[in-house]
């Protein structure tokens, strides 16, 4: 256990928590601290902890030197285009940019999309969007499918810093799931999310003015139960993704 200080308080933090903090820090784009400056970190942030024990939790986790930092090369996809048979194979994520009128910001909202049924099974909105916003997205994603319907799926992404962040790869590989990434610059390897992003964009987007955060939170959240659940989708037979998935459940697809 380790001191902490917030506020007027002193709590005590478990070693599993200054680990997750240590973690966090070590898996920003730009981070390349060793365990002295780590050491200054978490003081400047209330702990009250000496570079020991700092020391200490860098080595048995195998985050001093060079490896805290370090990024497993990329599995890079093989096929170039998405063949699947079955839902729950394959899913792919992505980040897209949603302008709020009345606020005048802009948030990031992060979904992911199980590319035999087209269903949404992912999404988070916000003002920023980290490592730990999409873990946590995911983690909500993963449960709400079900353990076993994801045992065999792989996840494909972009190179963007949050999905190769450690936290990420960290995540997935604990969950015993596999992440490949596109090639550079080759959207057409994410083809199914990219289209979920183009129709968002001209159904809802483009037509709507968002007043607050909430409102765009709330119109998103209306439009992808009304895409999983009613909007029919040509690829898939004119039907809608959660369809799609129910009668596959009930072995009701038509060979």
């Amino acid at each position: 256990m380790t001191e902490r200080i917030v506020g007027q308080d002193i709590i005590m933090i478990p070693d599993d928590q200054v680990l997750a903090d240590i973690i966090e820090l070590l898996s920003r784009e730009f981070v390349c601290y060793g365990y002295r400056k780590v050491t200054k970190h978490l003081q400047r942030t209330g702990y009250r902890i000496n570079r020991k024990k700092v020391f200490r939790i860098m080595k048995e986790n195998h985050l001093l030197n060079h490896t805290y930092n370090y990024r497993s090369p990329a599995k890079r996809v093989v096929e170039s285009i998405v063949r699947v048979h079955n839902p729950n194979k394959v899913w792919e994520m992505d980040i897209k940019y949603v302008y709020i009128q009345g606020e005048n910001r802009t948030a990031y909202l992060f979904a992911m999309i199980d590319c035999y049924t087209r269903e949404v099974v992912g999404k988070y909105l916000g003002y920023h969007c980290t490592s730990s916003d999409v873990k946590m997205a995911m983690d909500f994603a993963f449960m709400d499918r079900g353990i076993e319907a994801i045992s065999s799926v792989r996840i494909r992404s972009d190179n963007g810093t949050q999905f190769v962040s450690r936290i990420v790869e960290l995540f997935l590989a604990s969950s015993h799931i596999e992440h490949e990434r596109i090639h550079p610059a080759t959207p057409k390897e994410d083809g199914f999310i990219e289209s979920f992003n183009s129709i968002l964009e001209k159904e809802v987007i483009r037509r709507f003015e968002f007043s607050s955060f909430q409102d765009a939170d709330d119109t998103i959240d209306r439009f992808i139960a009304f895409y999983n659940n009613e909007r029919l989708h040509s690829a898939i037979g004119y039907k809608a993704p959660r369809e799609v998935y129910e009668r596959w459940k009930e072995n009701l697809i038509e060979e």
